[in-house]
């Protein structure tokens, strides 16, 4: 039985009504929706009922580093937890449980020295993630664990993947995701200076997990230890929320935005299913609370009701709803969020877009988005991108009053000059700190930790003195005349 009790909100209820005109072709409507987890009593889910498949994907000459992963990877295993180790030589293989009978081991002394002992054994053979480890890349990783997880599926089955970064993509990388989604889990955990985080992170976001960097044995340990303590903790596996549009309204995208930054895909629909319902599953539920960010296309030519002459212009409609999925425990007042739209004549062409929370966690993956690519632009050697995209980061940065990035993560690779107007230098040679670069790229990139905000206060008064109306502190824009709101604790 669910563990949990779910409720789903609009973190800005009052931005939810939007008015768009109806002379405009088309309206980009973003909002928040919040879905909260509350333990709602019952034991917590037992060890066994996770089961963990740890693969170690290293060339050869990683040998001492691997050895050191090994040994962190295994001991980090709590007591109990159903596990098998993944390993190539060739091709990825189960080196553990020894038994071809035996699915998964259980982790106590006994078998966790004896893990270490078989893994670090066949270590010799080769890194299936080499380029020359003859294998094919990464895909082969994943079909292995998902084919060893089908034979005794779990109730939560996760892949642990150790990997020195080289693994390479030989085209059915995507393919091999997808089959996943159903079946598995992943945290990718590399190791090495010249680790390459797009392949990794691209495995890890897709199937809600993290792509991180480890440096050293005790780090790697902690990690691991972390990851499994979080898995342990699950008490609901898969969450589904509905989406559902209102006639003639388009889906742009559905993200997680907060505590993790991550796109969503709908779930597969079968033949002759309803157009405009998208189903999303998120997954690995704890108490907690997650933000969503809907972003859906409005046009007034596919509304019936926003023809000139029609009798709900100025009328409150339903733009689209999200709901948790049937049978999950909610309350049901609690159990699905509304975002209403009034097509009207009178409101103000666009600006809908950029509103409240949602506003800021647009910022943020563009301010993700641009400093990845001035990165990989100075990888390439491409000076001249790096430094528009860098600067284009910093005054984003600047707008966000994200002094931690200016600080510290776009300052190992520029200097700042004018963060206001998008200006930097951007640093050459050995003045940049690779491996604190890759930090920053993962911690920014699309898979960045977000900091929930604070409860927001009763309102903040727009600047405006002819106006004067409440909004919100999460607004960006007021409710009532679209003026630009200060942040709190900024000058206005």
């Amino acid at each position: 039985m669910d563990t949990l009790r779910f409720g789903v909100t609009l973190a800005d209820a009052a931005e939810a009504r939007h008015r768009l005109r109806a002379d405009v072709a088309a309206h980009t409507v973003d909002s928040t929706v919040e879905i909260t987890a509350e333990t709602a009593g019952g034991p917590a889910p037992a060890a066994a009922d996770t089961g963990v498949i740890v693969a170690l994907d290293f060339a050869p000459e990683r040998l001492a580093e691997t050895r050191r992963a090994v040994a962190a990877a295994i001991t980090a295993l709590p007591d109990g937890t159903a596990f098998a180790v993944l390993h190539g030589g060739g091709a990825p293989r189960i080196c553990y449980p020894y038994d071809a009978s035996e699915v998964w081991a259980y982790a106590d002394g006994i078998s966790r020295n004896t893990a270490r002992f078989e893994a670090e054994r066949l270590l010799p053979a080769g890194g299936a993630g080499s380029a020359g480890g003859g294998t094919g890349g990464y895909a082969a990783w994943l079909d292995a664990a998902r084919a060893h997880v089908a034979r005794e599926p779990r109730r939560i089955a996760h892949l642990l993947m150790v990997t020195d970064g080289r693994g390479h993509d030989d085209g059915r990388l995507d393919a091999a995701i997808d089959a996943c989604t159903d079946t598995l889990t992943c945290d990718v955990i590399g190791v090495g200076g010249d680790w390459e985080p797009a392949l990794p992170a691209r495995i890890a976001t897709r199937l809600h997990g993290r792509a991180e960097l480890a440096e050293g044995a005790e780090p790697l340990a902690a990690r691991l230890a972390d990851i499994a303590g979080r898995l342990r903790a699950t008490r609901v596996p898969a969450v589904r929320v509905e989406v559902r549009l209102r006639t003639g309204v388009a889906l742009r995208s559905f993200r997680e935005a907060a505590p993790v930054s991550r796109e969503l895909r709908p779930d597969p629909r079968p033949a002759g299913a309803d157009p405009w319902r998208y189903v999303f599953t998120t997954r690995l539920w704890d108490a907690g609370v997650r933000r969503y960010i809907l972003s859906v296309e409005a046009r007034p030519d596919g509304d019936p009701a926003a023809g000139r002459d029609a009798d709900p212009l100025d009328t409150d409609l339903l733009l689209a709803q999200v709901a948790l999925e049937p049978g999950l425990a909610a309350a049901p007042e609690a159990a699905a969020a509304a975002v209403r739209v009034r097509w009207s004549y009178e409101a103000a062409p666009g600006g809908v877009r950029a509103r409240g929370a949602s506003m800021t966690y647009r910022l943020r993956d563009r301010l993700a988005d641009a400093f990845n690519a001035g990165c990989t632009a100075i990888s390439r050697r491409d000076l001249r991108t790096a430094e528009a995209m860098l600067g284009e980061a910093a005054r984003l940065a600047y707008e966000l009053q994200d002094r931690d990035f200016l600080d510290h993560d776009l300052d190992r690779v520029a200097e700042v000059l004018d963060a206001r107007n998008g200006v930097v230098r951007v640093r050459t040679g050995a003045t940049v700190d690779r491996t604190a670069l890759l930090r920053s790229r993962l911690s920014r990139g699309q898979h960045r930790p977000l900091d929930l905000p604070a409860a927001a206060p009763a309102g903040v008064p727009c600047p405006d003195p002819a106006c004067t109306r409440l909004s919100t502190a999460a607004a960006g824009f007021c409710v009532a005349c679209g003026t630009r709101l200060a942040p709190a604790g900024s000058p206005r």
